[in-house]
């Protein structure tokens, strides 16, 4: 019995991973920052007779010391992590900057920075497991540019959500780059994955407009894919790790690494600018980056 840990395992892609690993046996382990979502998982667990095999640990994500207290909690029930699962993020459209109680623009922190706190503070129970894997649900293949001197876009001229998120995006393809490098000599494999489009309910509610909303759930009909079927890639790879410690994909479609780190330098110095942020508004992580 594998131990899968899910970060934003309560809707979507997560949930539906965590019930497919529940009825496949696995222990699974769901992060996410509703408790009544959580409540509710566990009552779907119960009647797949695995609520013995399952926990919901709440936390919100996107403030620093919460991430902490959820590692140190994971940390204290188990031994190794086989899969580590990054799906926690926010979809709701939004044009107003909004920052966390620790100072950091929402989106960053909870669809990056908690990404790369989970990623490198798991990694030695993730060592202790024999075939490791994390799959950082983001959108690999998204081009643009790291605003290197805004990295959470505070200075725009207009902030919208969705700049947010596909910037958010090209920074986890950085996070998985950085996290290979430093953990070259170990067996742990990390997999960008992008999606496409899905038809979550955080995808086709994300506006408040409800006409809008009627329209975007009437597209994803047609271009969307449903989330049992968005989610056979990642099955895939938990049964079938890539060889490579880093690999991207687009849905079934594996891209070319090169293309999508076009930098080899720029991994390293976001860690760099990643950890003096952290220091700034929480304190010293010991993360070794090397």
């Amino acid at each position: 019995m594998r131990t899968i840990v899910i970060a934003g395992g309560t809707d979507g892609i997560g949930k539906q991973l965590a019930l497919q690993f529940i009825r496949n046996g696995e222990y699974v382990i769901v992060i996410g920052r509703s408790s009544e979502k959580g409540e509710a998982l566990r009552l779907e667990a119960k009647k797949l007779d695995g609520e013995r095999k399952f926990l919901f640990l709440q936390a919100d994500l996107s403030i620093i010391s919460e991430t902490i207290r959820i590692i140190h909690e994971v940390s204290r029930r188990v031994n190794h992590i086989d899969q580590l699962i990054l799906c926690a993020q926010s979809q709701k459209l939004s044009k107003v900057y909004r920052e966390t109680k620790e100072g950091i623009e929402h989106h960053f922190s909870l669809y990056y920075l908690s990404r790369f706190i989970l990623s490198f503070q798991f990694r030695e129970l993730l060592t202790n497991a024999t075939a490791p894997l994390i799959i950082n649900v983001c959108a690999p293949g998204v081009k643009g540019d790291i605003e290197w001197d805004d990295l959470q876009l505070q200075n725009q001229r207009s902030f919208n959500s969705i700049k947010a998120i596909m910037h958010g995006s090209r920074l986890n393809n950085l996070l998985g780059a950085a996290f290979a490098q430093s953990t070259a000599n170990t067996n742990i494999k990390y997999v960008l994955f992008n999606p496409g489009a899905v038809q979550t309910k955080g995808a086709t509610e994300a506006f408040d407009h409800k006409m809008i909303n009627i329209f975007v759930k009437l597209m994803y009909k047609i271009i969307g894919l449903p989330v049992q079927k968005a989610v056979e890639p990642i099955l895939h790879f938990v049964q079938s790790p890539p060889e490579d410690s880093l690999t991207a994909y687009k849905q079934n479609k594996k891209l070319d690494i090169a293309q999508v780190i076009p930098n080899k330098d720029q991994p390293e110095r976001l860690v760099r600018l990643t950890l003096a942020l952290i220091k700034q508004k929480y304190g010293d992580l010991m993360i070794n980056y090397e």
